[in-house]
């Protein structure tokens, strides 16, 4: 985020010297999946909305917060987003315009973009399993042609791995219309012009750290007849724009108390007693066996990981239904407590987040009742509408 102010400085200079120049970015604009993040990634594209982007394609990170938060940044900012492969997992209809037409200098534009399959798309939201990706070769063999009849020059950003991305290219051949494609994954920088058949590819990436100039001339029909690429680097000699710095430098600072490495949860722990301990599946496992083999092809026993790939490890109100013990004494934390080795191993809904305290092992029928009337603590109507003790209960019976 620091190079958001030279990134300014960078592109104020470019439109001073350059008569036409259009500006798009590949994908992977927003953050990591976590509250943090979000908080940024609203800083973020309300500065990027000034640098005058025209189009963005899409990268798996662009739905960490879910649909609706895209939508609302296209809504507020104008930001114009492009996929020819990602789609509703329930409707099928894509999520984006596959392709999108400007005219500058006298030339029609058209960029299009897809996303590879093996980027896995994981939001925070309850939309996860909701998006599916076509292949990006069917995608492109689609609307290729048409886009043809629409546009001089066919700009491709491509959030696909490097190799992925030549093998794609190479079989679309050199009557695919491409001229220009932009790598949008891989931490690299392509330092010159570098050509798979016709296309020219080009890079810039790693973390907002380069910006890739490619200057061409073009005919009037839309051939390449000459090109120059340039990397600019972000670093602290580059310039910069004082009043973004400043803004950048505000939110660092206002923000801070919330990026410090936090070791444990901060919260009561209204239950249980300091002289039980939780002993972790692994424990149960020694005598009953059938039990935990029925348990770990089970979702309770994936219960944190879900978490973990929606960003959510770190969020009290989602990590409680997910773990062992987080609101009893000895329960769930993030780190162990000195005086409870293995405390950190409780994740994902063991044994004893329906039984209780391994230390209480009670062999006449308590623990059956007492994990019964458990499930309705997690199991309640606001995550879990369609709860049936008896439906839900086939599914982990042991």
């Amino acid at each position: 985020m620091g190079g958001l102010a030279r990134r300014a400085a960078l592109y104020n200079e470019i439109r001073a010297q350059k008569e036409n120049v259009f500006l798009l970015d590949a994908g992977n604009l927003f953050g990591n999946r976590n509250e943090l993040e979000k908080k940024q990634t609203e800083f973020l594209v309300r500065e990027t909305d000034a640098l005058g982007y025209e189009i963005f394609g899409v990268g798996e990170r662009d739905l960490n917060y879910g649909l609706d938060f895209l939508r609302d940044v296209e809504k507020q900012y104008g930001f114009v987003f492009t996929n020819a492969n990602l789609r509703n997992g329930d409707t099928n209809e894509l999520l984006f315009p596959p392709y999108v037409v400007r005219k500058k200098a006298g030339l029609r534009i058209g960029v299009i973009s897809v996303l590879s399959p093996s980027f896995r798309v994981v939001s925070m939201t309850a939309q996860t399993d909701n998006f599916t990706t076509d292949s990006p070769r069917d995608a492109l063999e689609k609307y290729l042609p048409e886009l043809r009849k629409k546009a001089d020059l066919i700009i491709l950003l491509a959030q696909v791995g490097t190799q992925e991305l030549r093998q794609l290219l190479l079989d679309l051949g050199e009557d695919s219309g491409i001229d220009v494609c932009v790598e949008g994954h891989a931490p690299r920088q392509y330092r010159r012009v570098n050509k798979v058949g016709n296309v020219l590819l080009v890079a810039a990436n790693n973390q907002g750290k380069y910006a890739g100039q490619l200057d061409m001339l073009i005919t009037k029909d839309g051939q390449v007849k000459d090109a120059v690429v340039t990397i600019h680097g972000f670093d602290e000699k580059a310039p910069d724009v004082e009043e973004i710095r400043k803004r950048v430098d505000k939110f660092k600072a206002e923000n801070q108390p919330e990026t410090a490495q936090v070791s444990a949860f901060d919260h009561n722990r209204p239950y249980g007693s300091e002289s039980e301990r939780f002993l972790g599946v692994s424990t149960c496992t020694r005598c009953h066996t059938s039990e935990a083999r029925a348990y770990s092809s089970t979702k309770h026993a994936q219960a944190f990981q879900t978490l973990a790939a929606k960003g959510q490890q770190n969020n009290p109100d989602c990590v409680s239904c997910h773990v062992v013990g987080f609101e009893y004494v000895n329960g769930y934390d993030r780190v162990p407590h000195p005086d409870t080795p293995g405390r950190d191993t409780l994740r994902n809904v063991q044994c004893e987040a329906c039984h209780g305290y391994g230390t209480q092992h009670d062999r006449g029928g308590e623990w059956a009742a007492a994990a019964k009337s458990s499930c309705a603590n997690c199991h309640d109507s606001a995550n879990s509408p369609d709860f049936d003790y008896a439906t839900y209960w086939s599914r982990i019976a042991h």
